[in-house]
């Protein structure tokens, strides 16, 4: 056998015995539970947050890189869900997009977004999604970036809240096509039954 088949086999061989890497594998949705359970240790809601966590699959990040701010409240037939969205250097219209995104066709493939929740629990009448602001203290100045615990401030300054009659009554081609464009104003102007963006803060608490 020539050397450069030789080298050929071989090749072949140590392919069909390493693992593959080319797709990560998803985390098992057991795995994901026990991980959102330690937000709510001790909450006697745990079990419903954790459940509408699952549903919208929002949450990516495990504690203590997941702040506290973030996490699911729940009243009589409705769901909010808080998360912290640093501004950055994102414009109006790419932070817009995103969260209408998130909201209505969900963040990952694995997600719906607010379609999931309203087809599983027949109970909520209305989804609430909060984009927040982590700013932390230190020596008198304020610092917009980490997520470990401090002397911080939680600023809202996007809420969307949609109803599931509206819901039902929603076109989501055109949430498709403005999410692939980035510009979502007139679909976040329009579609909700409450939508409201402010990088100064919202003073909805």
């Amino acid at each position: 056998m020539s050397r450069s088949r030789l080298a050929a086999v071989l090749l072949t061989l140590l392919a069909a015995t390493s693992p593959a890497r080319a797709q990560p594998v998803a985390p098992r949705a057991d795995t994901l539970k026990a991980r959102a359970a330690e937000v709510y240790k001790g909450d006697p809601d745990a079990a419903r947050k954790v459940r509408v966590e699952e549903l919208f699959g929002l949450y990516l990040v495990d504690p203590p890189r997941r702040h506290a701010s973030e996490r699911v409240e729940l009243t009589p037939g409705g769901v909010t869900l808080n998360y912290w969205q640093p501004l950055g250097e994102s414009t109006d219209a790419m932070l817009i997009a995103r969260a209408v995104q998130f909201f209505l066709l969900g963040r990952t493939q694995f997600g719906a977004g607010v379609r999931s929740i309203f087809d599983a629990l027949s109970a909520v009448s209305e989804v609430t999604l909060v984009f927040h602001e982590v700013s932390r203290h230190e020596g008198g100045s304020k610092q917009q970036h980490g997520r470990r615990a401090g002397d911080e401030t939680v600023t809202p300054y996007l809420r969307l809240r949609l109803s599931r009659s509206r819901f039902e009554r929603l076109k989501l081609a055109a949430v498709e096509k403005c999410v692939a464009a980035a510009d979502c104003a007139t679909v976040f102007r329009v579609a909700f039954d409450e939508a409201r963006f402010d990088r100064k803060g919202l003073k909805i608490r």
